[in-house]
C-alpha cells in the first residue's frame, strides 16, 4: 500500500464520515431517520462546509503519515480541530445570512456525531495502515548513513508502509562471517523468496552493478518495485539526500529551462497578491512601528544583506525584532530563545508580523512568497566550503515561507541542521510547483497558528 494510498484513504473516510454525521444529525434533530426532503434540503450547504473542514484538517497535518499516531496527543489535537471547524461553520452562516438554512442545532449535532466517528475511524485506520500484513518489505543493496537513517524513521513510523526487511553491504564478507551476495543469482533469488521482498532499493554503487541489473532483470514478472536509494529516500523524507547525489544529479533535475512557464505565473502571482497584502499591510505598519518606538526606540525597520537568485544580494528589510547592536561582535546565527530578542520582537516573530515590510522585497523582485530562506553572505560563504552543493540552493529566488519552515523542526548554526535545511531546499527547488507553493502557504498558516515561528 503506497503513501498515496493511505492519505487518500484516511481522506476518503473522513469525507464520508462528514456525510455520515451530517445524516445522523439531521435524523436527531427531527427525531426520525430523515428522508430525501430534508436531506436534499441541507447537504449543499453543509458541503462547503465540510470542504472548509477538509482543507482545515489538512492544514492540521492530518493526512501526513509521519504525524499519525494512535496516541493522546494526536486525537486531543484532532479534538480541537474539529471544534475549529465547527466555529467556522457557525461564522460561515453568520457570514452568509442570506443561506437557505441556519441550522444552529444540526451543527451541533452534526459535529458531535462526527466527532465520534472520526475517533473511532482514526484509530481503526491507523492500526490498519501500521500493520505488518500492509508494509511493504525492503530488500536494501548499500549500507550508509542514509539507509540508517532510513531504518530508524521505519522502526519509529510503522504507519509509513515499510519494514526494513534485509540490507545487504557490498562487500558480503563481514567481521561475523558471509553475508549473501547480491551478485550471486541464487543467493539473491532465495533472500527474495526468503523474506518475500517487495521493493529492491539500490544505491549508487548497486546501480553500477551489471551482475546486480542482470539478475534483478529476470524478476521483472514479479511486479517488484525496484527503485533508487536518493528517489526512495525523497519519497519517504520529503527531503533530498547529500550522500546519495552528484552532479549529475544536478544536470538530470535541475533543468531549469522547463520551469519558465511556472517561474513566470509565480512572478504574477507574487506581483498581484504583493501589492494587495500590501494595501492590507498598510494598516498593521503604524501600530507596530509605534509600539517598536514605545519600547526600544529606533530603529523601527531592520535590514539586512541576504542573498537572492544566483548568489545576487540584495537588502531584505524587516521590523527590528532584537536589542540595539545585536552584532557588534560581528555575524551571528539566530539562535532558539535567542536573548537578543526584545519581547515585543518575539511575538512579532512568533506571529511572522516582523516580515511584513518584506512585502516591498516580493514586489520588486528580490525574493517571492514561497521558496529557500534568505541567507546572509557570510554564512554561505562558510557553510559551502562544509556542506557539498550549499550554493545549489541560491537557484531560486528566497522566499517568505518555505518547505524548511514548514518541516517544524528549528534549525540551528550547526552543521547537521545547515544540512538538513539545504536538504527540504533541494527538495523544494526539485518539485517546485503551483500545487506545492499552496500547499506550503497552507501549512505556513499552521505554523503561525500555532505560534512557533522563528
Amino acid at each position: 500500500m503506497t503513501e498515496k494510498f493511505r492519505q487518500f484513504m484516511l481522506f476518503i473516510g473522513d469525507t464520508l464520515l462528514l456525510y455520515a454525521a451530517l445524516y445522523i444529525g439531521l435524523s436527531l434533530r427531527y427525531q426520525r431517520f430523515i428522508g430525501a426532503e430534508v436531506w436534499d434540503k441541507n447537504w449543499p450547504t453543509f458541503s462547503v462546509i465540510f470542504a472548509i473542514w477538509l482543507i482545515i484538517f489538512y492544514i492540521a497535518g492530518f493526512y501526513t503519515l509521519t504525524n499519525i499516531r494512535n496516541d493522546l496527543k494526536f486525537y486531543i489535537t484532532g479534538s480541537q480541530t474539529i471544534a475549529i471547524g465547527a466555529l467556522v461553520a457557525v461564522a460561515f452562516f453568520y457570514a452568509t445570512p442570506t443561506a437557505a438554512i441556519a441550522p444552529k442545532t444540526i451543527l451541533l449535532l452534526t459535529t458531535l456525531a462526527f466527532l465520534v466517528l472520526w475517533l473511532a475511524w482514526r484509530r481503526l485506520a491507523h492500526r490498519s495502515i501500521s500493520s505488518l500484513a500492509l508494509k511493504r518489505r525492503v530488500l536494501m543493496i548499500g549500507d550508509n548513513k542514509t539507509v540508517e537513517e532510513l531504518t530508524n524513521l521505519f522502526d519509529h513510523n510503522p504507519q509509513l508502509g515499510y519494514e526494513m526487511a534485509v540490507i545487504l553491504p557490498h562487500n558480503p564478507k563481514d567481521a561475523i562471517g558471509n553475508l549473501p551476495d547480491y551478485r550471486n543469482p541464487d543467493e539473491l533469488e532465495n533472500i527474495i523468496k526468503k523474506y518475500r521482498i517487495s521493493t529492491i532499493v539500490m544505491d549508487n554503487q548497486g546501480r553500477a552493478s551489471k551482475d546486480l541489473i542482470n539478475n534483478l532483470f529476470h524478476y521483472l514478472p514479479l511486479r517488484l518495485e525496484f527503485i533508487s536509494l536518493d528517489q526512495f529516500y525523497e519519497t519517504i523524507t520529503k527531503r533530498i539526500s547529500i550522500e546519495t547525489i552528484d552532479q549529475f544529479w544536478f544536470l538530470e533535475n535541475f533543468q531549469e529551462g522547463k520551469k519558465r512557464l511556472y517561474d513566470t505565473g509565480k512572478r504574477a502571482i507574487d506581483i498581484l497578491v504583493g501589492i494587495l497584502a500590501g494595501l492590507l499591510a498598510i494598516l498593521l505598519i503604524p501600530p507596530i512601528s509605534l509600539l517598536i518606538l514605545a519600547t526600544t526606540g529606533r530603529p523601527v525597520f531592520f535590514t539586512q544583506i541576504r542573498l537572492g537568485k544566483n548568489g545576487r544580494p540584495f537588502r531584505a528589510i524587516k521590523f527590528r525584532t532584537m536589542v540595539k547592536d545585536a552584532e557588534k561582535n560581528g555575524p551571528q546565527w539566530a539562535i532558539k530563545n535567542d536573548i537578543r530578542v526584545t519581547k515585543l520582537g518575539r511575538l512579532l516573530r512568533l506571529t511572522r508580523f516582523d516580515e511584513i515590510p518584506q512585502l516591498f522585497n516580493i514586489i520588486k523582485g528580490e525574493m517571492s512568497f514561497v521558496g529557500p530562506r534568505p541567507e546572509r553572505p557570510e554564512f554561505v560563504a562558510n557553510l559551502e566550503k562544509i556542506i557539498p552543493f550549499y550554493r545549489e540552493r541560491l537557484l531560486v529566488k528566497p522566499g517568505l515561507t518555505g518547505w524548511d519552515q514548514i518541516s517544524g523542526e528549528y534549525h540551528s548554526a550547526s552543521r547537521e541542521d545547515s544540512l538538513k535545511k539545504l536538504q527540504y531546499d533541494l527538495y523544494y527547488i526539485k518539485n517546485r510547483s503551483l500545487i506545492l507553493d499552496i500547499a506550503i502557504i497552507l501549512r505556513t498558516i499552521k505554523t503561525v497558528l500555532s505560534a512557533v515561528g522563528r
